[in-house]
């Protein structure tokens, strides 16, 4: 798949199958990427329920991943419980899609609560899925084949964005209807169906993890995945801060219509498409570890440079750049949980990942919250600041600092054969071009 072999027939229908879900699962996030927080700020939702918004999910279902292996059936496989949890996703969408109509006092937090409840039905089984990818994909490619998976991931998300933006482009937040949200989570909801009914088809191999007894009490990690956990939770947990608020920023402060919010927020993912392949060969090269470094540094300058101006191109231009880092951090964040595991405990692993990601991330989004509407503008000569630019710039401190004090110490899991340093650079999108065009220019410069 890709150019790239992996496996026998069957690992492939699998990876297929896998692949068409991917594809509507992210057309699902797509409208819900757009239009949550744009849906809680037309249903005048304070900054403490926007926070709650994003972290609940995370922390509820973070702990029910934790203690999910204790009482799960074992017999009944993995497979499963991702569909029970897929299946409620779609449900609460659904309903969610419906809280508008409400009475004005309950529509807001009866909306936060179905939306949490449709994140976490599938955040619970996030490491059951977690594991079975990793029993289909071998390790020695995987980086190059979910690379290449996200970019067809990629442009369902950029399609399905940017038409539920052009379909709502005469639409802002002081004058939407609630239909236009009702219709985003009809949609999101039936894509999520058909999402389900390709995981339904998916073969799910035998693992001894699935036999094994687990106690979440007694469960020891080592030292090494214990860094690696506090490190990227901390981390995450500073951008958990500020992320909910990019989007408050755009409507209520910048007065982004929803097609320029669409805009705003499938630049990052053109950007991570760009430099999606690059992300996959370096990963595999020169590992996880190394990569998780390099696109950590990148990620932790991004909300100082938002902080910086107002200017909507620039905006634009920072959100492209926001997705070459992002995506290169995800890929590799990715690839060293799958390589700092065994497949006999690895959703045992993963969950005990996702619960220190949903604590701290949880407490500093939060915080976030509690910030927003307390810290002071910046002060500057010649623009108009927001207070949300001071939280933009306070989160860019914090990754600075965690990104500082812990990525270098990561284990490192060898990749494949290293890169030399002219692959490398002619792996970087634009690099090749770039130097073909050098080329044919200086030779009319060249000595007869």
């Amino acid at each position: 798949m890709g150019g790239i072999y992996v496996g026998p027939p069957v690992i492939r229908d699998a990876l297929l199958n896998s692949f068409r879900d991917g594809i509507m699962a992210n057309g699902m996030i797509a409208l819900t990427d757009t239009f949550t927080i744009a849906a809680a700020i037309a249903l005048r939702a304070s900054s403490m329920g926007i926070a709650l918004l994003s972290s609940l999910p995370l922390l509820i279902g973070s702990i029910a991943q934790f203690l999910l292996p204790a009482w799960a059936d074992p017999g009944k496989g993995r497979k499963h419980y991702v569909l029970w949890g897929v299946r409620g996703q779609a449900l609460f969408l659904f309903l969610a899609g419906l809280a508008g109509w409400l009475p004005v006092r309950w529509a807001a937090w009866a909306y936060i609560a179905l939306f949490v409840a449709s994140a976490v039905s599938n955040n619970v089984t996030g490491p059951y899925w977690v594991a079975w990818m990793g029993d289909l994909m071998p390790g020695t490619a995987r980086g190059r084949h979910f690379a290449w998976r996200s970019v067809f991931f990629s442009w369902m998300y950029l399609s399905c964005s940017l038409g539920a933006g052009i379909i709502s482009r005469r639409y802002g937040a002081h004058n939407a209807p609630w239909l236009i949200f009702a219709g985003v989570f009809t949609a999101a909801a039936a894509l999520r169906a058909v999402s389900h009914a390709f995981l339904a088809r998916q073969y799910e191999p035998v693992s001894t993890m699935a036999l094994e007894a687990f106690s979440p009490l007694a469960f020891r990690p080592g030292k090494d995945f214990l860094i690696y956990c506090v490190a990227t939770s901390l981390f995450q947990g500073a951008a958990a801060m500020s992320g909910p608020f990019f989007t408050v920023w755009y409507l209520r402060d910048l007065h982004f219509s929803y097609l320029f919010l669409s805009v705003t927020l499938s630049l990052p993912v053109i950007g991570a498409i760009s430099v999606a392949g690059f992300w996959g060969k370096l990963a595999d090269h020169l590992g996880s570890g190394r990569v998780l470094w390099i696109s950590g540094l990148l990620v932790a300058l991004i909300p100082i440079l938002f902080s910086l101006t107002q200017n909507k191109w620039a905006i634009l231009a920072f959100c492209f750049y926001n997705g070459i880092a992002w995506g290169g951090y995800n890929l590799a964040n990715f690839n060293h949980l799958l390589n700092a595991t065994d497949s006999r405990h690895r959703s045992h692993y993963i969950a005990f990942a996702s619960l220190v990601v949903g604590l701290i991330g949880c407490a500093f989004s939060l915080l976030g919250g509690f910030l927003a509407t307390r810290l002071p503008a910046l002060p500057h000569p010649f623009t108009q600041r927001w207070p949300l630019q001071t939280l933009f710039l306070l989160s860019g401190a914090l990754r600075l600092v965690f990104f500082s004090v812990f990525f270098r110490r990561f284990r490192q899991y060898r990749g494949g054969e290293r890169m030399a340093a002219a692959e490398f650079y002619m792996e970087l999108p634009g690099f090749r071009i770039g130097a073909g065009l050098i080329r044919i220019v200086s030779r009319g410069f060249r000595a007869p």
